[in-house]
């Protein structure tokens, strides 16, 4: 295949300036060539409930520039780093299309990613891990002090965006993919940035921003008209949004840990026992509410949303077997598309090495299938997205909702 196709990993929690920059640089780079988003559902990987449903990201996305977006099933985004690479690179090469694979990073690679990647792969780089784990030192750390041991680059395990590039690094390595990883750099402010500093405001700064109250106009400096268009078309008052999420995920939680010991809660999580011990034990900080709670429980072993995924993990009541059996991706899920991206799905039905589906219908046609448990757990967290939204009531929209064509 000498086109080609990009594939990139997102949230789009929303889509800003920094996203529309990244699609203009691709373009600028290898000219008018085709976009495929794999991106995050209900739930996006810092353990938080997204902004907006995952069909209208998408289309803010596609408004923008990006011609195909599939959905990351949502397992992927209830896990850490590794995981959520891991699933998007695998569901972007399962298109049977996409051959480059283009994502953020605070640095120029040269040869030291693609080697760094390689080197935390080998099974001595990760019993090094385990004996700085034991000896106390955070994660992240461990990596950094081990990388710097070995006379590797460890610059690549530091800051969101450098972890995110290796992890999709080692994806690749790992499952031998045919697909090459070529690196942007990030653009204005950093992912966890809160202050809102156009033109490139991050999102965590749009989302506080939202949060305290402010004009949805007064965004226009950092995001492209339409995705301003599309929050507005909402019409939600973010704010009051923002706190019924809280108590209705605070009494959740508490209702659960009426009924759960720390036992538990091991029991149907992916989290180690001493977390879920701090878990339970830290039960009465639900008083102050549930983001207090979290942040009373995390510590530099257990990041805030580490934290929080183990929260959502119990809300969606699954065994520990389903949270800790890695499972590959079972199906392509479509949510939107362009005119380019519709001639896309129809070259996937060709390629593609996994099951393409636009609207899956009813549930019970998929019961007896490999693609069940996956998709279940899509329903399940487009259900809970429903219900912190104030839509009691509201099931299924996951098997009934079509994907956005967007002429």
């Amino acid at each position: 295949m000498n086109l080609k196709i990009i594939g990139i990993t997102t949230e789009y929690n929303p889509f800003h300036n920094g996203h529309r920059w990244q699609l203009q640089a691709i373009r600028e780079t290898f000219g008018n060539v085709p976009v495929v988003a794999c991106m995050s559902g209900s739930i996006v990987q810092r353990g938080e409930i997204a902004l907006a449903d995952p069909w209208s990201r998408a289309a803010m996305a596609v408004h923008a520039g990006v011609d195909l977006v599939l959905l990351l099933p949502s397992w992927y985004s209830l896990h850490s780093a590794d995981y959520f690479a891991a699933g998007a690179v695998n569901t972007l090469a399962a298109t049977g299309l996409v051959n480059t694979l283009v994502c953020g990073a605070e640095q120029d690679t040269g040869n030291s990613l693609a080697e760094t990647a390689a080197w935390s792969l080998q099974a001595e780089t990760e019993q090094q891990i385990k004996t700085l784990l034991q000896k106390g030192l955070s994660y992240g750390k461990a990596w950094e002090t081990a990388a710097k041991q070995n006379h590797k680059d460890d610059s690549w395990f530091k800051g969101a965006n450098n972890l995110l590039a290796l992890a999709y690094q080692k994806a690749v390595l790992k499952n031998s993919l045919p697909v090459e990883l070529f690196t942007l750099p990030r653009q204005g402010s950093s992912y966890n940035d809160t202050e809102l500093a156009p033109p490139y405001a991050s999102a965590s700064a749009i989302r506080t921003a939202l949060r305290n109250n402010c004009a949805l106009s007064s965004l226009a400096s950092v995001l492209p008209e339409e995705s301003l268009a599309l929050l507005k078309l909402n019409k939600t008052d973010y704010p009051a949004r923002f706190v019924r999420q809280e108590e209705t995920l605070t009494l959740l939680l508490a209702d659960l840990l009426i009924r759960c010991n720390s036992h538990d809660l091991y029991g149907y999580s992916s989290a180690s026992e001493d977390l879920c011990d701090r878990f339970h034990n830290a039960r009465p900080e639900l008083q102050q509410g549930y983001n207090a709670f979290c942040r009373k429980i995390a510590n530099k072993r257990d990041s805030l949303p580490s934290v929080r995924r183990l929260a959502l993990q119990l809300l969606l009541h699954k065994d520990r077997v389903f949270w800790t059996e890695t499972p590959e991706p079972a199906y392509l899920r479509v949510l939107a598309f362009s005119e380019r991206g519709r001639s896309l799905l129809k070259e996937m039905k060709e390629t593609a090495k996994l099951p393409v589906i636009t609207k899956p219908g009813s549930k019970e046609q998929y019961k007896n299938t490999a693609l069940y448990p996956l998709l279940q757990l899509d329903s399940d967290t487009s259900d809970l997205y429903q219900l912190l939204n104030g839509n009691i009531g509201v099931y299924g929209t996951c098997f009934t909702t079509s994907p956005r064509y967007v002429k």
